[in-house]
């Protein structure tokens, strides 16, 4: 292994929009890992714009684990976010399987929803291959739209109780993964988060007031900042050098 943490983060590049790659690689270096990115795919900017150009990186995506493997480079955590494809999905968990194999971190950010429907991109195949992403994860970090997909339950914006959430979460770490972080639970008056670690059955929730504005890319924000943060917790002492 190297002596400054890699991570490697799978998932788009838009130009415009302040998400994905382009703020995933700036906060992961800043906390003293080495972020490498696999472009999924380059975008002129993200979804929410009426229009958008759209190149698809997936032929690329194999050669260029293959040349990793050959130069014997390997990482201590992988990372995926927003994947085009169901060839995309498939993808990542490749290169779990090649590169994941020693103990490494996992975390999947299944970034396919948000308010309550599915990007434009997104079908119901993918979805479907995401429930099997998330079963390789160490940890899963939704919003609770794609909490909802993944469980496939309806959604709502009306607030639930804590049972339900625990319920809810319970039933994404029987998918596989250790630990659940859900994001946007439906509250009028605060942004809440729920934290919950499935083998204890430990769940914890952290709330601050809402800000009645709506902006792109605080989820992947919040995965690089919680990506950099496990593996200061997991390597302090390569993450301090």
């Amino acid at each position: 292994m190297t002596e400054v943490p890699r991570v490697l983060t799978i998932q788009d590049m838009s130009s415009i929009g302040r998400c994905a790659l382009t703020v995933m690689i700036p906060i992961i270096s800043a906390m003293r890992c080495q972020a490498v990115p696999l472009a999924t795919a380059v975008l002129s900017n993200h979804l929410e714009y009426p229009h958008y150009e759209f190149v698809d990186l997936s032929a690329h995506m194999r050669d260029f684990m293959d040349c990793w493997d050959k130069n014997e480079i390997d990482f201590h955590a992988i990372v995926s976010g927003f994947l085009a494809s169901p060839e995309q999905i498939h993808l990542v968990e490749e290169a779990i399987d090649r590169f994941g194999n020693n103990g490494q971190m996992i975390i999947v950010d299944p970034a396919m929803a948000d308010d309550g429907r599915l990007y434009s991109i997104y079908t119901p195949d993918m979805v479907v291959a995401m429930r099997q992403l998330v079963s390789k994860a160490h940890i899963v970090k939704p919003n609770y739209t794609e909490a909802c997909f993944l469980l496939d339950i309806p959604f709502s914006t009306d607030p639930i109780s804590d049972d339900e959430l625990r319920d809810r979460c319970k039933r994404l770490y029987q998918m596989g993964p250790d630990m659940v972080i859900m994001t946007s639970v439906p509250s009028e008056t605060h942004a809440v988060i729920a934290v919950y670690d499935g083998p204890t059955d430990y769940l914890k929730t952290y709330d601050i007031p809402l800000i009645p504005v709506k902006a792109t890319g605080t989820g992947d924000i919040f995965t690089a900042v919680l990506s950099g943060a496990v593996m200061r917790l997991v390597l302090p002492e390569l993450t301090q050098l």
